[in-house]
């Protein structure tokens, strides 16, 4: 694994555990969190500079956030609003793919394997974020900016780590 890759895998490994360390929350839920947040740091690593989002890297830590959270005694009724966030997107994605790619899909797969009920506030706060980049953008830029493909994965990153915060 490149160095930058393992940098930012352990800056979103620290990032999401401090903050469960902090909440005082389980031993499961802290394992949970670093897994996601390893992960989450890598896709935005590659994001950024490759414009992808790895499924060697996604699918496998999807899957053990979910084995973690059957373990922890997860209701399924924790996943309700960001299940259907996911097939609202899932379907956006297939009908419209310049607007969000299928590996931002899966990533908000991850955040919900991860981040259970706190997965619709994540994303509720990495869509703000997102727009509020692209308003400064179209100040800066003007309607240039329109052109712009503007990666996800960060965005989703901050998101996740706020909805945890907050």
């Amino acid at each position: 694994m490149k160095p930058a890759r393992v940098l930012f895998a352990v800056a979103g490994a620290l990032a999401l555990t401090g903050v469960g360390l902090k909440l005082g929350l389980d031993s499961l839920t802290l394992v949970r969190l670093a897994i996601l947040g390893a992960a989450l740091g890598v896709c935005v690593r590659d994001d950024l500079h490759e414009r992808r989002i790895p499924n060697r890297i996604v699918l496998p830590a999807a899957l053990a956030c979910s084995a973690l959270s059957l373990l922890d005694g997860l209701r399924a009724s924790t996943l309700l609003g960001g299940f259907l966030l996911l097939v609202l997107l899932l379907g956006l994605g297939l009908t419209r793919p310049g607007w969000i790619g299928m590996g931002d899909v899966k990533l908000l797969l991850l955040m919900l394997c991860g981040l259970h009920g706190a997965t619709p506030q994540a994303l509720v706060f990495a869509i703000g974020l997102a727009a509020l980049i692209a308003a400064l953008l179209m100040v800066w830029q003007g309607k240039g900016a329109l052109r712009l493909a503007m990666p996800l994965a960060p965005f989703l990153a901050c998101g996740s780590l706020l909805a945890l915060l907050i």
